[in-house]
């Protein structure tokens, strides 16, 4: 019998997580969408119905597989559990596309709205106290550095720490890759709120008022990271400056990362099932950008003419990169430089 750990409850919880999520996914679905393609109202009542019971039946079966090769096998077999998901979802999609038959010509609307309601600046806030973290961060540093030892620990391995010679450039290091992230986010949310309102002809206001709160909401998510990717720093540089121990250093970062993860998985929950539902709903019938060309695969979005940084997915909660925007690419760049510096940092 194998002994629980701590690690196998957090995977089985995510196994659970991913299972209700991708079970339930033909019900957060768009009233025109299917399994991340475009289909009929009848043909999702009709014949959708017995492609989704197939679809389920196929995820059940994958999922108590992936769940005995992780009992007896291997850890590896989650990663399995998610690329075998992505590609289940993928296939039922494509079976969609086959039977689902001729679907309506999009076609060019106009419509005229008025536009006095201001654009909120509520997504600032979380910004200045990003960079309010940052600057009491490095006026404390200058205090201190003075009384700082010569030595200066920086990586910690198996092997034990290893110390640099303390310099201006080796005491601010940290705090300097920090400013460089923090003001990637900081563009990354002026970007997000000044791109252009999607509208949508059917419901003109209804629509351009959504896409207004709905940047809103993301600008909010970007600061969010932001004031957490600078309290992770920070806590670095307390260790670097000799402030704190390692076990504090450890103590803090599982309770940053665990704060982080918790707070955007309840903040995302709460726009992907308020926001995206109301702001899907939308744009349903907007057939010049709601097109299945630009899904690939019904997962990746790339569509260089709409000029949304971020779109609600076609399956599950929540939204994912237009690939097609340049901005895109920044966003990428940033989360992979914070992650990567990040490891090199703590490890």
């Amino acid at each position: 019998m194998k002994n629980m750990t701590l690690l196998d409850i957090i995977i089985y919880v995510e196994f659970t997580f991913l299972f209700i999520n991708l079970f339930l996914l033909p019900n957060l679905q768009p009233p025109d969408i299917l399994l991340g393609a475009r289909v009929t109202t009848e043909f999702k009542k009709n014949k959708g119905k017995d492609i989704v019971n197939k679809y389920r039946l196929s995820l059940i079966g994958l999922t108590l597989l992936s769940l005995l090769l992780y009992y007896f096998v291997s850890f590896i077999s989650v990663f399995i559990y998610v690329i075998l998901l992505l590609l289940n979802v993928v296939y039922w999609r494509r079976i969609v596309i086959r039977r689902r038959g001729s679907l309506p010509v999009a076609s060019s609307r106009y419509a005229v709205i008025d536009t006095k309601k201001k654009e909120s600046r509520k997504w600032i806030i979380t910004f200045i106290v990003a960079w309010g973290i940052l600057i009491f961060t490095l006026v404390f540093g200058s205090l201190v550095y003075s009384s700082a030892p010569k030595l200066l620990p920086t990586h910690v391995g198996p092997t034990g720490t290893t110390f640099l010679v303390k310099t201006p450039l080796n005491f601010y290091k940290v705090e300097i890759i920090n400013t460089v992230v923090l003001g990637l986010l900081t563009v990354l949310g002026v970007f997000i709120t000044r791109t252009t309102n999607v509208i949508n002809p059917a419901y003109p206001d209804r629509s351009y008022y959504a896409f207004l709160k709905f940047k809103e909401e993301v600008g909010i998510i970007a600061g969010i990271v932001g004031v957490f990717m600078t309290s992770l720093y920070t806590t670095i540089s307390l260790f670097i400056w000799t402030i704190i121990n390692l076990s504090e250093l450890e103590v803090f970062i599982i309770f940053l990362i665990s704060m982080l993860f918790t707070v955007i998985i309840v903040y995302v929950l709460r726009i992907g099932i308020e926001g995206a539902r109301y702001l899907r709903d939308v744009i349903a019938n907007d057939n010049l950008l709601n097109d299945d060309k630009y899904w690939k695969g019904g997962i990746i979005y790339v569509n260089p003419k709409d000029p949304r940084i971020w779109v609600p997915k076609r399956n599950g909660l929540g939204y994912t990169l237009n690939f097609g925007h340049g901005i895109s690419i920044l966003i990428i760049l940033a989360v992979v430089f914070a992650v990567i510096t990040t490891i090199i940092l703590v490890r």
